[in-house]
């Protein structure tokens, strides 16, 4: 049988069916194994698959709108200008918080600053100064007939002649500089007109804030006018900062983004209140990296009505030196924990020298509020209107106790420096590794003089750092407790004994 005619044969249409049968058998199976059935479809598009979206998340994007709507028109961008800082005038070339508003560098040669000597028509024409602009936000707060208050932070405006305001409807004002306060980082400027539709935004409890907490930072990031971002309250109570030798705020941090710009904006709650002014960033290298921070809006309160009502910041004073104690220190002074802020002076003639509160006194708390540390105490004492009374609990010799102190205005730092702090010097047990910084003697035991004050009566007596201190009037003291119970007792001549390289020495010290 020939090859064609093999598969026109009944065995060759036999074997077609076998096949055909086989191949079937196997896509059945196939079907199978993938559950069992296969049931053909239309083809669906990606239009026709819903989306299910929980209801929480709508109502926290309504909430954002609702916040943002109501809350972005009070904040505004405020540009300013003024004069380069030179470098011989002691100022740095990058100033701290400079990564909020801009870079300040002077204009180049070619800028309309400086005209161009080479044109006839600039002949005998005096350069201009060159100038630095800068960028930052600020919150209107309120209102007094024509005129607009701004509370932004005082590096935005600091330096500024001329401050130029632009709300978010992109209306634009000349600012005018109230008042300034560099220990807060507060500023207040105002703008005039008689339009009625500006926006105020309502101010917070900062104080009910906690860890945790959803809030927004609006401002003018980088130039981009008028951005919300948003992220949580990270933490409570931080402090530092780029100028913390002077300012005395402690900080809300949050992770909502803030960058350059921003300083001066508003952090706000979801009740679409202001709870903070961005001041800070934390950054390696200028951009924001989740650690924001701002001063919380109750620290701002009475120094923007002082700054309205008086142009700067009137602080209540103490009169008195105030520390952190370590552990160490705080068990050699008999206290609880060290929770509180050490008195190591007082100026004589102060409110805290009047009402009886003397050196190596602890303050726990200040009208029966805690005081959690030097910084908390310092806030405290800086709120408290002069004129009027405060209860100061207090640990003495290991005793608790209360002094009631007149609060006087704070004085100029210029008038502080000519007060008088006594005793003038801070001691602190010997310990080894003291012992062996300065090489002193096995069996030498004392108080070693840790700090001497300049120009104070112990420095003009001539105490010196380093000396070890055997006794007080006669009297050996052997702890920072002994030292203070018997510089205490006395009330004239305090005569201190004390080694210096070996020798054996006196002074007499006089309140």
């Amino acid at each position: 049988m020939s090859f064609k005619g093999f598969f026109a044969s009944r065995k060759a249409q036999v074997l077609y069916l076998a096949a055909a049968m086989t191949v079937g058998f196997g896509l059945a199976l196939g079907v199978l194994a993938l559950n069992g059935s296969w049931v053909p479809q239309k083809t669906v598009l990606a239009e026709d698959k819903p989306i299910v979206v929980p209801a929480a998340l709508f109502e926290a994007q309504n909430t954002f709108r609702a916040i943002t709507k109501a809350v972005l028109p009070a904040v505004v961008e405020i540009k300013t200008e003024g004069p380069v800082q030179s470098a011989d005038q002691g100022q740095p070339q990058t100033p701290p918080f400079d990564f909020f508003f801009g870079p300040q560098s002077p204009n180049s040669p070619d800028t309309p600053n400086s005209p161009d000597q080479s044109d006839p028509k600039n002949k005998g024409k005096t350069p201009k100064a060159p100038k630095s602009a800068g960028l930052g936000s600020g919150v209107m707060i309120e209102r007094q007939g024509d005129k607009v208050f701004i509370l932004t932070n005082n590096h935005v405006i600091d330096g500024a002649d001329k401050i130029r305001v632009k709300l978010s409807d992109g209306r634009e004002y000349d600012g005018t500089l109230v008042g300034a306060d560099q220990r807060r980082d507060l500023a207040v400027v105002s703008i005039s007109t008689k339009e009625t539709d500006l926006v105020l935004a309502k101010l917070g409890d900062s104080s009910e804030l906690q860890v945790g907490d959803w809030v927004l930072a609006m401002g003018n990031p980088l130039g981009l006018e008028f951005s919300v971002t948003s992220g949580i309250v990270s933490a409570l109570g931080r402090q530092g900062g780029p100028d913390d030798s002077v300012n005395i705020n402690n900080y809300i941090q949050t992770d909502a983004s803030i960058n350059r710009g921003n300083s001066g904006g508003a952090l706000v709650n979801l009740k679409g209140e202001v709870v903070g002014i961005n001041t800070w960033i934390a950054s390696p290298n200028g951009a924001s990296v989740g650690l924001g921070f701002a001063i919380p809006i109750n620290s701002t309160k009475k120094a923007f009505g002082d700054l309205i009502s008086q142009g700067s910041v009137k602080y209540g004073w103490l009169g008195a030196s105030v520390s952190d104690v370590t552990k160490e220190l705080a068990a050699d002074l008999h206290l609880p924990s060290t929770k509180g802020s050490y008195i190591p002076h007082v100026f004589r003639g102060s409110p805290a020298d009047k009402s009886g509160i003397l050196p190596g006194d602890f303050v726990t708390a200040i009208n029966g509020k805690a005081v959690e540390d030097t910084n908390s105490l310092v806030q405290a004492v800086g709120d408290l209107p002069a004129g009027q009374t405060a209860e100061f609990s207090l640990i003495r010799n290991g005793q608790p106790m209360k002094k009631t102190v007149l609060i006087e205005a704070r004085a100029k730092e210029s008038e502080l420096k000519a007060l008088k702090l006594w005793p003038g010097f801070v001691v602190t047990p010997v310990t080894p590794e003291i012992r062996d910084q300065l090489d002193l003697a096995p069996g030498l035991e004392g108080l070693i003089v840790a700090r001497v004050e300049e120009k104070s009566t112990a420095d003009i007596a001539g105490l010196k750092t380093s000396d070890v201190l055997k006794a007080i009037n006669g009297k050996p003291v052997a702890t920072v407790a002994d030292f203070y119970r018997e510089l205490n007792a006395s009330s004239g001549e305090v005569k201190l004994s004390f080694i210096r390289e070996g020798v054996e020495l006196s002074i007499g010290i006089t309140r």
